[in-house]
């Protein structure tokens, strides 16, 4: 698990795409205890397993390397054409320990979707308005003043619309996560890994299976 505060933008160093999956090294600040071999790591949103540590340039750089399968890639920017691998940052986050201090929201490193960038625009003050497309079968996790985590960042939904035709949310971004985040990078028409509040996803299915066979309860007894 996680909580969508990103700790380290990580830059790719070395990028091999195969037929169906990938495996990529990335050059981070996390101490080497985040990165043990077999530890989980949110790349992006995506929950990535280390397969490998490379050695560092010094003390407090390190190269970790993790791989990627057919879902991950279909799910998140790691397989999108215009993704431009070696050099690419990456937004970073180790799995949460027994003891440490839930900020953020509880997110689980499994991307749902893939949005698309409607607009990204500066309001004054360093601040930011981020508008994000998504399919309309997630409208119903979308909640104003809910939370969701875009590239792994836990955010709040400041606006949104459940217009079938123009389905988007809105997210102000604050100085802070511009500065310590790859969100600034986001431009008009690329794609964004999407993770939906899990609170809000179990009452929607909830919902979603006994809403039905109470209203056809109640109808029996009409």
């Amino acid at each position: 698990m996680f909580t969508g505060l990103i700790r380290d933008v990580g830059t790719i160093r070395s990028w091999q795409r195969r037929t169906d999956s990938a495996r990529f090294s990335i050059e981070t600040k996390l101490p080497l205890k985040d990165i043990e071999i077999g530890a989980s790591v949110s790349c992006n949103g995506a929950c990535l397993t280390v397969v490998e540590i490379s050695s560092a340039d010094s003390d407090s750089i390190h190269l970790f390397t993790v791989e990627a399968g057919p879902q991950t890639l279909s799910l998140t920017r790691f397989g999108q054409s215009d993704f431009g691998g070696t050099g690419e940052k990456v937004n970073l986050e180790p799995a949460l320990r027994m003891g440490d201090s839930l900020g953020g929201h509880m997110v689980s490193g499994h991307i749902d979707t893939l949005g698309t960038v409607l607009s990204h625009q500066p309001t004054g003050d360093g601040f930011w308005c981020l508008r994000v497309g998504y399919d309309a079968q997630f409208s119903q996790y979308v909640l104003k003043k809910g939370s969701i985590a875009l590239s792994g960042v836990s955010l709040t939904i400041a606006d949104c619309s459940h217009d079938a035709q123009n389905l988007w949310l809105e997210i102000m971004l604050i100085p802070h996560t511009l500065e310590q985040t790859n969100l600034l990078k986001l431009v008009q028409g690329c794609r964004v890994e999407m993770e939906f509040d899990s609170q809000a996803k179990i009452v929607a299915d909830m919902l979603r299976v006994m809403l039905p066979s109470h209203l056809n309860s109640i109808a029996k007894k009409i």
